[in-house]
């Protein structure tokens, strides 16, 4: 009997250490952290890199992720109507801001004044052409090669329409156009390589990919007003609608003179390049 009770409390010592390691292992300890909340923002290609330097502060102080899509204004509101997805809209102008509900379905909430993006004509570094900045020398047909943005696709070919329309001379100059591009992108490539003697851009891109060696701005002549507001505004078919609020909260704290400076901008109408 004695040897069949020790058989029998082996048995049993033996079930007890394996049912508890069986236990223990069904037990799991969870080290996957909560992934980082997404923000998506659209903004056209000449905010790209101001928007680049806000986000790396903006995902550090609230251990965020920021998506950015950068194109046209025409391509981000095709991509915002077809995704259904996105946060904030950050143009190069507030003019698309006029037909982004009938673009994209969606409105836009709360929005912010950036500061200033000016109109410009650009032309070859000693502007070897001599071209003197009054759109009346862009009227005669075959002097000056010309270059602009399509009114179609881009905050910067709608507002150098209206520039051009407000002086009277957007038929004439289109005689002299030899290329339309999407936006901004492009123009002083077009320059550089020859395909134009002047273009009119934002002023901001003489700031960019190191145009300023190969650039020269010519200032408008004209009453017309070439500083154009920017604005950012937050899509009402956000998820995050109080991380894009506060976006827009620090972008109205760090975006003063001095900063939107380095890229072109102003807070100011008038800016002397």
């Amino acid at each position: 009997m004695s040897a069949i009770k020790n058989i029998f409390t082996i048995l049993l010592v033996g079930l007890l250490l394996f049912g508890g390691c069986g236990r223990r292992k069904t037990k799991k300890v969870n080290h996957e952290s909560t992934p980082p909340v997404e923000l998506v923002i659209y903004c056209e290609n000449t905010m790209l890199n101001m928007v680049v330097d806000l986000k790396e502060r903006f995902e550090k102080e609230y251990n965020c992720t920021i998506t950015l899509h950068n194109d046209c204004a025409k391509n981000l509101m095709g991509i915002i109507k077809y995704s259904a997805r996105g946060d904030l809209y950050i143009p190069a102008s507030a003019h698309s801001f006029q037909h982004f509900h009938n673009n994209t379905g969606y409105h836009l909430k709360d929005s912010l004044f950036l500061g200033y993006n000016h109109l410009v004509y650009m032309v070859k570094k000693g502007n070897p052409r001599g071209f003197d900045g009054h759109v009346s020398s862009l009227m005669q047909k075959g002097e000056y090669a010309l270059m602009m943005a399509n009114a179609e696709t881009s905050a910067l070919g709608y507002e150098t329409k209206a520039f051009l329309e407000y002086q009277g001379a957007y038929a004439e100059v289109l005689q002299s156009v030899v290329s339309l591009t999407s936006d901004a992108k492009g123009l002083a490539e077009g320059l550089q390589g020859n395909q134009a003697d002047v273009a009119i851009n934002w002023g901001s891109n003489i700031y960019v990919n190191g145009n300023r060696n190969y650039i020269d701005v010519v200032r408008p002549q004209t009453a017309y007003q070439t500083a154009i507001p920017m604005y950012a505004a937050v899509l009402s078919c956000t998820t995050q609608a109080n991380l894009a609020r506060s976006f827009l909260d620090m972008a109205a704290n760090e975006l003063n003179e001095s900063f939107l400076s380095r890229y072109g901008f102003s807070k100011r109408a008038t800016i002397i390049f």
